[in-house]
């Protein structure tokens, strides 16, 4: 977009600054006019509304009418609101803020890639600021910001959640754990287990235990036992669940248009989603997924795309037929908790994921097939 067509409007809320509505331009710090802002947003240099750009659509949405008389226009509410939607991402205060917002995601997304790695080694803010190219202080405050936790309450809690899942699906004994981990004793550990999930770890063992017996209650899924080759995956993280359900969908519309540009799906390549949280565990708001589409090896994605590879070996695979999503939570119960520890397989070291088969665009929801994989590797034999 050209400089001339960027003045025509606020590049704060948007709005036509070349019409008689608008007889007075914002003032900088020092008091001379700056004719890129009208008098409504800026004002000695300052900005006058604190909105997200979101909420500012949002509200002009409400108000097509004042818009409307303002700027010369006629614009109902959803067409105001696609304008400026597509408007403002342009304009000098959101682009700003977009991009440093990009920046500062694509480097904390490097740091937390780093503490999954290396979750039980020595993880300071002094190594962890120079993994993200920031000061200690700029680095806390910009992890909190992006995460929605504080760097030390995010490993801790990781941590704990990393053995809260080993203990539900192995018979690992806490002194292994301890083994494994980082803390300092088996009294350290379970104060703070405690502290984080109010209970004991035998009552935390004991709580599981129960839950899968009532998991009998649901219908086992088709299983079989895979030998697969490893894959790379180009993809998407999306986090804080919650608060970002409208996000979750504009990632996948992001995912969509990525294969149908190289017609991924057509040539065999499947979408994928990963969590990297268990959601017997983890608060819903603080799940962690990955979303995204097999790929060749020789594909360079997207500027925006991260890439992973999904290792070779032996998977347990359940098929789920009929698009039931709302039911993946317990059927990921019944696996972990019924299925799991009844088989002759132990969890290996990789990350379940689910693939689909098929898709709602060109597939009915009673056909939609989702493929769960799951790590695995035989039992030792007891001697």
């Amino acid at each position: 977009m050209d400089i001339d067509n960027e003045k025509k409007y606020c590049q704060s809320c948007g709005m036509p600054l070349d019409i008689e509505g608008i007889s007075e331009y914002g003032t900088n710090s020092d008091g001379t006019l700056n004719q890129e802002f009208c008098s409504c947003c800026l004002n000695s240099g300052k900005y006058l509304f604190d909105f997200s750009m979101e909420y500012l659509i949002y509200l002009w949405g409400l108000f097509p009418d004042s818009y409307n008389q303002i700027a010369g226009t006629n614009y109902k509410s959803e067409e105001l609101r696609n304008v400026l939607s597509d408007r403002l991402p342009n304009l000098k205060r959101w682009k700003q803020k977009i991009n440093t917002a990009h920046i500062h995601y694509a480097l904390i997304i490097n740091v937390q890639e780093y503490i999954n790695r290396h979750l039980f080694e020595d993880l300071n803010s002094d190594n962890l600021s120079h993994i993200a190219c920031m000061s200690i202080y700029h680095f806390r405050r910009v992890f909190k910001d992006v995460v929605g936790e504080n760097v030390g309450d995010y490993i801790q809690r990781l941590r704990l959640e990393y053995i809260a899942f080993k203990l539900i699906s192995t018979n690992t004994r806490v002194s292994e754990l301890l083994e494994q981990t980082n803390f300092h004793n088996k009294h350290t550990l379970s104060r703070a287990f405690k502290k984080h999930f109010q209970m004991s770890i035998p009552a935390f063992r004991k709580t599981y235990s129960s839950v899968a017996c009532e998991n009998k209650i649901i219908k086992q899924p088709d299983c079989s036992i895979k030998r697969i080759k490893k894959f790379k995956v180009a993809y998407l993280k999306f986090e804080r669940t919650h608060r970002n359900k409208q996000a979750y969908s504009t990632l996948w519309g992001q995912i969509i248009e990525f294969a149908k540009k190289y017609n991924l799906t057509d040539k065999g390549f499947k979408y994928v989603s990963i969590s990297l949280d268990s959601l017997d565990i983890t608060e819903i708001d603080k799940c962690r997924f990955l979303i995204g589409i097999t790929v060749p090896y020789s594909m360079e994605v997207p500027k925006g795309f991260g890439t992973l590879n999904i290792q070779a070996g032996l998977y347990s695979v359940f098929n789920i037929k009929g698009g039931g999503y709302h039911e993946l939570n317990k059927i990921y119960r019944n696996v972990y908790l019924d299925w799991l520890p009844n088989s002759k397989y132990r969890l290996r070291e990789q990350m379940t994921f689910e693939i689909y088969a098929n898709t709602p665009d060109k597939t009915s929801t009673d056909e939609l097939v989702t493929e769960i994989y799951l790590p695995i590797e035989a039992k030792q034999k007891i001697k």
